[in-house]
């Protein structure tokens, strides 16, 4: 007994720093979703309901008149919403129904990506549902359509918002981002007979195609759009130059040079309007708003131009007061769920510290021996001494072999992504996932290209330390792949796995409840850690993890190659990220520089490429931190790509589209 409470002061005695570490992270992340939840609810007087599966009906009485003849026909309206969020303000009743608007999210993204929109127009009383396109979030694709232009699933949500009772049924609006966009202007054509949609904001989507006589239409454009917005009028018109052509004045009425930025055009007149006020009359408008075309969904002035559309559609929800469109909270919760973010990324350490110390897993961080005075002590398993990074032979191996891989994995991007990823790996059941094999094939070819190099200086080196030191040189030649050895043997290695596993499933635990409670997820922007579908996407992700797990180890085997005796580990670590992420900042600095400033992009053909890779690069940056601290634990290179591989890969296809129904098994 004793000896047991000994052991168990010890432990604590020990590690009272990382129990420390993980109750503050623990803190932060439920305090911050506690914040974000509280803003995302306006303070908790919007309800907020995650939506899977939900089916309801009801009736429309829908009038035709055919040569003369008035017919009244009762339509059944059946609502279905796949994967939705809803926000019911709770000022919305059967005895006063709100206006509604259904949001959807872009190609590649998911419903999450509306909540800025969704947020800003449920604090001003609407009713708000944002949902997954069909082949994204958690609508999994059905149908033979590729995910990019799959519109299935905002009529369909619609038709359950029409049929809600505390919703106003003659003010329900639809808006979509980019492919988003496009579902919205299909939307709008195919309610032409039934009339469920009074109001349709087409974003990033630039294609017009009908609507009922008195529906209020309008586009939202950025400044600059990589995809759309163009024109051949006039020898050719980009993006910054769409309010000037016969397409935008066409679209509103108007008859003079360039169409009025936000300005409301009612029978192709520019009318007065007042803050929250409906206007009289269909109107047609278009919002350009400064940026690119994924900062729509993340921009205060595009937050401001979709509530002024809503509010210029329908005015001002009953029993609520006009909120300026400069008014807005959204960011404040975006913020709050970027602390949220960084917590859960750094509750990983403390919680390997902790797990190291139990007795299943205690071998992989050291061993364990009894003092004479009966406590417990370890000795720590400990990486292959590093040697200084001293001399021109050394300097040169280790910069250039790094600055060598840094502009490989830059600029690879395009070919691969262009011109070979649908050759090399393409499409198929088991990898449906339309931009995951192409970045999969991406960080495949950079690691193999990583090994090729540092096989390549560790030869040279051999071949100059012969001729230098002669009989010596084995003193002074390293061998780069000596961290990748585990003390303990295979047993070791399967150890480290399920330590892997265990680390990622408290994790995925930790999100699913904090979810549970808030119903907020950790993200900034296109970086998210959400909730899914585990048994739909599992399987997926274990097949998709071999390639990155390659990327992952090999990674972590070359982190640990440029590690010096004579630099501190700080350092060390802000080197390894500087040029793990150095390669596809460049070309995405590159790319974005040069659109930015002359309004055509360096490479047209990865407007959507690098779009992808935005997440990408703090991945990159948080793995390294992830691989080197895991290593300095554990003595090798295993623990730390093994959490990558599993985290990353997870988090990068849940946040994607697939072209097919994902396989069980």
């Amino acid at each position: 007994m004793d000896y047991f409470k000994n052991g168990l002061k010890n432990y604590f005695k020990i590690n009272k720093v990382a129990v420390i570490f993980l109750i503050v992270c623990l803190a932060v992340i439920f305090l911050s979703s506690f914040i974000a939840s509280g803003i995302q609810s306006d303070g908790w007087k919007v309800e907020v309901t995650d939506l899977r599966d939900a089916t309801n009906e009801g009736t429309k009485e829908v009038v035709t008149v055919t040569d003369g003849v008035t017919t009244v026909e009762t339509e059944a309206i059946e609502g279905k919403v796949v994967s939705g969020i809803l926000f019911k303000p709770k000022a919305a009743s059967a005895e006063n129904p709100l206006p509604a608007v259904v949001l959807t999210h872009g190609y590649l993204n998911n419903r999450e990506m509306q909540l800025q929109n969704a947020i800003e127009l449920a604090r001003r009383g609407f009713v708000v549902l944002t949902v997954d396109r069909e082949g994204h979030g958690n609508y999994e694709n059905t149908g033979d359509t590729g995910a990019m232009m799959a519109t299935s699933g905002l009529y369909d949500s619609v038709k359950y918002v029409y049929n809600l009772d505390y919703v106003d049924k003659d003010k329900i609006g639809i808006s979509g981002h980019s492919m988003g966009g496009y579902t919205t202007a299909v939307t709008l054509a195919q309610d032409v007979q039934l009339g469920l949609v009074s109001a349709g904001l087409m974003q990033a989507w630039s294609t017009f195609i009908t609507a009922g006589a008195d529906v209020d239409v309008g586009f939202l454009k950025a400044y600059d759009d990589e995809f759309f917005f163009t024109t051949e009028e006039n020898g050719g018109t980009i993006s910054r130059e769409w309010l000037t052509t016969d397409q935008a004045k066409e679209f509103v009425g108007e008859t003079g040079d360039s169409v009025v930025n936000k300005g409301i055009y009612v029978n192709g007149q520019l009318v007065e309007t007042e803050g929250g006020q409906e206007v009289d009359g269909a109107f047609r408008v278009i919002y350009e708003i400064d940026g690119v075309h994924p900062q729509n969904h993340c921009s205060v002035e595009g937050a401001n131009a979709v509530v002024n559309f809503f509010y210029s559609a329908f005015g001002t929800p009953n029993g609520y007061e006009y909120i300026p469109e400069t008014n807005q909270t959204w960011w404040v919760k975006e913020m709050f769920s970027l602390i949220g973010l960084i917590a859960f990324f750094a509750l990983i350490f403390p919680m390997v510290s902790l797990l190291l110390r139990i007795p299943f897993f205690r071998s992989l961080a050291g061993k364990q021996t009894v003092s004479a005075d009966g406590t417990l002590v370890w000795t720590d398993n400990a990486l292959p001494e590093a040697k200084p990074l001293k001399g021109i032979q050394k300097n040169l191996t280790y910069w250039l072999g790094a600055i060598g891989i840094a502009l490989f994995s830059g600029f690879t991007i395009q070919s691969i992504c262009t011109e070979y990823g649908d050759k090399w790996f393409p499409n198929t059941q088991l990898y449906p996932q339309d931009t995951t094999n192409w970045v999969a094939m991406w960080a495949v070819c950079v690691a193999l290209f990583s090994v090729a190099v540092i096989l390549f200086f560790r030869f040279v080196n051999g071949a100059i330390n012969k001729l230098r030191y002669k009989e010596q040189s084995s003193s002074y030649t390293e061998n780069p792949f000596a961290a990748a050895k585990l003390q303990t043997g295979f047993t070791g290695l399967v150890k480290t796995f399920v330590l892997a596993l265990v680390v990622v499933g408290l994790l995925l635990a930790l999100l699913f409840l904090n979810w549970a409670i808030w119903k907020v997820d950790f993200r900034i922007w296109t970086l998210a850690v959400k909730v899914f579908d585990l048994g739909v996407f599992l399987p997926t992700i274990v097949r998709y993890s071999v390639f990155f797990g390659i990327f992952f180890i090999i990674s972590a085997i070359f982190n640990e190659n440029y590690r010096a005796k004579n630099i501190p580990e700080w350092a060390s670590i802000l080197i390894n990220v500087f040029f793990n992420i150095i390669g596809v900042l460049l070309v995405v600095a590159i790319q974005y520089g040069t659109f930015t400033t002359t309004g055509e992009m360096w490479q047209p053909d990865m407007a959507l490429g690098y779009i992808v890779l935005f997440p990408m690069i703090p991945i990159l940056a948080i793995a390294t931190v992830i691989s080197r601290r895991m290593s300095a634990k554990t003595g090798n290179i295993w623990l730390g790509a093994f959490i990558n591989t599993m985290l990353f890969t997870l988090i990068t296809c849940t946040n994607t589209a697939a072209s097919f129904a994902y396989v069980m098994g």
